[in-house]
């Protein structure tokens, strides 16, 4: 399994323009709650498996990659 911190990273160009399309790279695990929203980021899959130990509720986990900017949003 790929982790954050094996992600390649991207020149300030290349963000430049993941930018103007509306894009960014995200390098961390965010863990959301998906009843209140309540966000988590960590830096490693095993950070983020240790935290949802004992929580209740639906949680939702993202693998590092590219997102929507919340900007455009």
């Amino acid at each position: 399994m790929r982790d954050a911190a094996a992600m390649p990273d991207c020149s300030p160009e290349k963000e430049d323009l993941l930018e103007q399309k509306g894009l960014v790279m995200e390098r961390r695990i965010s863990v959301i709650n998906l009843d209140s929203g309540e966000a988590h980021y960590f830096e490693d899959y095993a950070a983020s498996m240790e935290f949802l130990k004992g929580k209740k509720g639906r949680w939702y986990i993202t693998t590092p990659g590219l997102r929507h900017s919340r900007k455009d949003r």
